[in-house]
């Protein structure tokens, strides 16, 4: 019996050392997260997103004018236009930051992740981080 109490209470100090551990244990703020994605972010082109070689979620990159927008009360939705070689580029992009505000026009750098397509073949981004290229 005293093997048994003994085990229990070795299990129930593991289990309280793990948890404490875990509280103490600081989340990343999200300005390092949004910087991990600037880091992370491969840099794409439409022809390779468009031709199938970019997996969902994989992150990406695309430098380009914003030609349209949508907003809604928590997110914003871009269309982001890149020139490539041979042509141009349309992304569909998914802000999720609501406090963002950019313009038609202005030129912009996007990371996020890849979501796939729209029923027209449009990529889609999400992106936490869009940053004003001056």
């Amino acid at each position: 019996m005293k093997k048994y109490l003994i085990i229990f209470g070795l299990t129930a100090t593991l289990i309280g050392c793990s948890a404490s551990t875990s509280a103490n244990e600081e989340k990343p703020t999200q300005q390092e997260l949004d910087e991990q994605l600037r880091k992370e972010a491969m840099a794409v082109d439409y022809v390779t997103v468009s031709g199938g070689e970019v997996e969902v979620g994989e992150k990406i990159s695309i430098s380009g004018a914003i030609t349209a927008e949508e907003t809604s009360e928590d997110k914003s939705s871009y269309v982001v236009t890149t020139e490539e070689e041979g042509g141009y580029g349309t992304y569909n992009v998914e802000n999720i930051d609501p406090d963002a505000n950019y313009e038609t026009g202005e030129i912009v750098e996007v990371y996020g992740t890849f979501q796939g397509t729209d029923d027209a073949g449009t990529p889609i981004i999400e992106s936490p981080v869009i940053d004003s290229v001056k």
